[in-house]
């Protein structure tokens, strides 16, 4: 209780600070970071954030993203979070408390999937290069603003413990010669920082009769003790780093490793059993000096050590619940002789023995080693950034979008081959727009949407960076090829074919159709108002962004897409009634929403007046030269009764192209098609019998 009365008092102090995470973190919101704290002290200077005290013991970090880092979310609008940190950097809990996000907000069962993504993090470390405890799109639909929001989180991080951390900055790893940490002998062994080998007597001999030897002579004979018992142990560790050295020696052999140059490193090494690791050659001149019983191994590298390497230090050794040990020294390793103390090594314990003959042979027991990264100092390496870890979460989605799109371009490169058979043209458009639905939409969430054009518009006013562009793949691709198809051929190319809720839309109007209901159309002149509205939707939601982004959220409702596409109708029954009721004047109307509502639709017609190419094809006989069987086919109304195409209000169904090309339903084709049927009948000298609809049946014998 006394805990939450202090944590109470401290955010309420708080409030009357000037500090800018003052009066955000709530109490129960600190007593769950932080159960047991009491006390939290205002850091000084830049970025702000509190540190975390229970009694006089730090026990961790309190942080705002909004303070230290700005990072955004889906909107480019930054969020605020509050973050717990403990002194190892492992979170303690995080809490989203702000956000501008239109597929977060009127959300709200994906804003609590949101907490529980951010709950799972909890014991997370900042610094970790393991995968995260969830991944992004457990927050479904809005997969980008979880992905950046725990992005933000982690960022702003390991800037709190960047900014507290004493040790140097450095460029490449270092030996830690500073930094301490107390630790037992278990927690050295499981860091890493020593290694510990027992050989046995057995083990000894074992090795010996796999080479064949039968041992005459040793310096420990075999029958010394039984097999299980301790032949030898060595125990060593790289000791200049000192987490190491001060753990492993006593002060005054770790005064000779601190006393020693950086252009060396000490390793001590240690034996207990019967078989040390010194032996008495190395004090022979005879032999060099050199020691008979260890060598150092590293790749290529076969190291030995000499008498003037070596400094004996006794036994008494740093730690205590450790092996029992007889001899310790440390040898003095050069840099220059080529050796890599970051990289793993061996130290390789040698046994000889003298066979009947007199010859002389050697078993060798290796033992590994490498620095533990507790031990270093290491560069900072920028975690993958959010939108790297979206591209390639993404890949499989990318390949089929890529299929997808790949197809599309050549049904438009081919589509005169296409128009020219109806029935195939029926299928593959069909098919196309429920993969588009189906796929695009429900499934892998590729709906482009106003909401991208306002944050691709705002991005370089609020600062966003090139991560901010490529948070989401597909809607990457996909604005790239609608770019592209928009300067090229015009808008059709997306909202006739790529847009999920344009091409549900469209599937509702064939159920009509099917249902026999009415269809109802303006007229040629009352269609050109009802274009309008969607160019001053545009500008209302544009508008918004810049001038009351507060706000913009609730103006992009006008878009169905989130609730028909984004979150497949599970909204709230206002949203849902809205985004049906365009799907049944849609019953009545072909794509009513597209053709009069659509602030996409309309940023997109702006656009279209500046395509470099036409394709669809026409004739001198269309409207005014008397045919208006394309204007009468085409759904969306986008031919004049003149016969031009609108291209602006085109959604490149290709219709009108396979009545084009249809020698039965175009009249200059059917009149031309007659002429040659007739033709062929008096080349043959065959009747010609002229029906009442004007077609020349086969002649009879």
């Amino acid at each position: 209780m006394a805990a939450i009365l202090l944590v109470a008092a401290a955010s309420s102090a708080w409030a009357q600070e000037s500090a800018p995470l003052g009066g955000r973190a709530s109490p129960a919101m600190l007593k769950e970071f932080f159960p047991t704290a009491d006390r939290f002290e205002l850091s000084e200077g830049e970025p702000p954030y509190y540190r975390v005290y229970a009694g006089e013991e730090q026990v961790g970090y309190l942080y705002s993203t909004l303070d230290v880092v700005r990072a955004r979310s889906y909107s480019s609008t930054p969020f605020d979070a509050i973050v717990g940190m403990d002194m190892a950097g492992n979170l303690t809990g995080a809490k989203v408390i702000k956000f501008h996000d239109p597929y977060l907000q009127g959300f709200p069962e994906r804003v609590e999937r949101l907490g529980n993504f951010m709950d799972a993090h909890v014991g997370y470390s900042v610094e970790a290069t393991t995968p995260a405890p969830l991944k992004p799109d457990f927050v479904q639909g809005t997969t980008v603003s979880a992905r950046t929001m725990r992005a933000g989180i982690l960022d702003a991080g390991r800037v709190i413990l960047q900014a507290n951390d004493p040790r140097p900055q450095v460029t490449e790893p270092t030996l830690d010669r500073q930094g301490f940490g107390l630790r037992n002998w278990k927690q050295l062994l499981e860091m890493g920082a020593v290694s510990d080998r027992v050989v046995t007597f057995g083990d000894v001999a074992a090795a010996f009769a796999a080479d064949g030897v039968t041992p005459a002579a040793m310096d420990v004979p075999l029958d010394k003790a039984k097999p299980e018992s301790r032949y030898t142990e060595l125990v060593f560790a790289l000791v200049t780093p000192s987490i190491i050295g001060r753990n492993v020696l006593i002060p005054d052999a770790y005064a000779k490793v601190q006393a020693a140059p950086d252009d060396v490193v000490m390793l001590a090494v240690m034996s207990g059993g019967y078989y040390d690791f010194r032996g008495s050659q190395y004090q022979s001149a005879e032999f060099g000096h050199k020691f008979d019983r260890v060598r150092l191994v590293q790749g290529d590298l076969k190291l030995d050590f000499h008498e003037s390497d070596f400094e004996r230090v006794g036994a008494s050794l740093g730690f205590s619940g450790g092996p029992i040990l007889s001899e310790a020294g440390l040898f003095t390793i050069p840099l220059s002789s080529g050796f890599d103390p970051f990289a793993p090594f061996d130290l390789v314990l040698m046994v000889q023995a003298t066979d009947a003959a007199g010859a002389e042979h050697i078993v060798e027991f290796p033992v590994a080693y490498k620095v533990p990264n507790e031990a270093l100092l290491l560069p900072y390496v920028a975690p993958l950034p959010a939108w790297a870890e979206a591209w390639l979460a993404s890949w499989l989605d990318l390949a089929i979008l890529a299929v997808a799109l790949t197809a599309l371009t050549l049904i438009f490169v081919f589509q005169a081959r296409l128009s020219q058979n109806r029935q195939l043209h029926k299928w593959i458009r069909n098919g196309f727009l429920v993969f588009t639905l189906v796929w695009l939409g429900w499934i892998a969430g590729g709906q482009l949407s106003i909401v991208h054009i306002v944050n691709y518009l705002k991005g370089p006013f609020d600062g966003a960076d090139l991560g901010f562009y490529l948070a989401e793949p597909l809607i990457v691709v996909i604005s790239i090829y609608v770019l592209l198809s928009l300067f090229l051929i015009g808008r059709g190319v997306f909202c006739g074919w790529l847009c999920p809720f344009g091409a549900l839309q469209e599937l509702t109007s064939k159920l009509g159709r099917l249902l026999r209901l009415p269809v109802w159309n303006p007229s040629e002149k009352m269609q050109r108002w009802m274009w309008l509205p969607k160019y001053g939707l545009a500008a209302l939601v544009i508008g918004t962004a810049f001038a009351a982004p507060e706000v913009l959220a609730s103006v992009e409702e006008v878009e169905p897409f989130k609730t028909a596409i984004t979150s497949t109708f599970t909204r709230p029954w206002p949203y849902v009634a809205y985004a049906v009721a365009l799907l049944v004047m849609g019953l009545f109307t072909e794509r009513f929403f597209c053709r009069f509502l659509c602030p996409l639709g309309g940023v997109l017609a702006l656009g279209d007046r500046l395509h470099l190419f036409t394709f669809l094809k026409r004739r001198p006989q269309c409207g005014t030269g008397g045919c208006h069987l394309c204007e009468r086919s085409c759904p969306v109304k986008a031919i004049e009764s003149s016969g031009k195409i609108i291209m602006s209000e085109c959604f490149q169904c290709l219709d009108c192209q396979v009545e084009y090309y249809d020698d039965h339903r175009c009249p200059p084709l059917a009149q031309a098609r007659k002429q040659r049927e007739r033709s062929a009948r008096v080349s043959t000298h065959e009747p010609l019998v002229l029906t009442r609809n004007g077609t020349t049946p086969p002649a009879t014998a």
